[in-house]
């Protein structure tokens, strides 16, 4: 860590005093801010740089949930923590964190780039599935819905993924003794 840094650090440590301090506190502070910025030659703009605020992210599903977590851990070296309701104390489905601007929108932008991807490899999944289990009619019934045709490089991904599945029968289950 430079000179500079560190300095940076302990204005910093000072800024938040002056920012939720005590009535005395703050106005001592403040001064002090002032004083060392001038002294050191620091601009307010290098200060709120590396600002840090809480910032909330919204997920749908438990799967979002795990998935920003994933990325909010990638961005911030952090796990992100629940928001709980004032009255129902249920929690919500945000995920908060302790971060600078610029790692909000890295998040921001991950979170939505990875859950497009995701959400397509999960249709993907379940297509897979689907076909590797034999989930269809015995009898072709009269109204299929056309799903369209795929591509050889997309029935080529399918096929591989549905050699490293295991086939679920209820035969299996069963005999086995465990429930469908």
């Amino acid at each position: 860590m430079t000179d500079r840094e560190r300095i940076l650090e302990r204005i910093k440590a000072v800024q938040a005093l002056a920012e939720r301090g005590d009535r005395g506190e703050k106005e001592n502070a403040a001064a002090m801010l002032e004083r060392l910025m001038k002294q050191y030659g620091i601009t307010e703009t290098e200060l709120a740089e590396d600002r840090r605020e809480i910032a909330w992210f919204r997920f749908k599903t438990p799967l979002e949930r795990r998935l920003l977590n994933q990325i909010i851990y990638t961005v911030t070296g952090r796990v992100g923590y629940s928001c709980v309701g004032k009255y129902t104390h249920r929690t919500r489905k945000m995920l908060g964190i302790e971060c600078t601007a610029a790692e909000r929108l890295e998040i921001e932008f991950s979170f939505e780039f990875y859950n497009a991807a995701f959400e397509k490899e999960l249709d993907r999944f379940y297509s897979a599935f689907l076909n590797k289990n034999h989930i269809f009619p015995e009898n072709v019934i009269d109204e299929v819905p056309d799903t369209g045709e795929i591509d050889l490089e997309e029935a080529q991904r399918l096929s591989m993924m549905m050699a490293g599945m295991e086939e679920h029968t209820r035969r299996k289950a069963l005999e086995s003794g465990v429930g469908a």
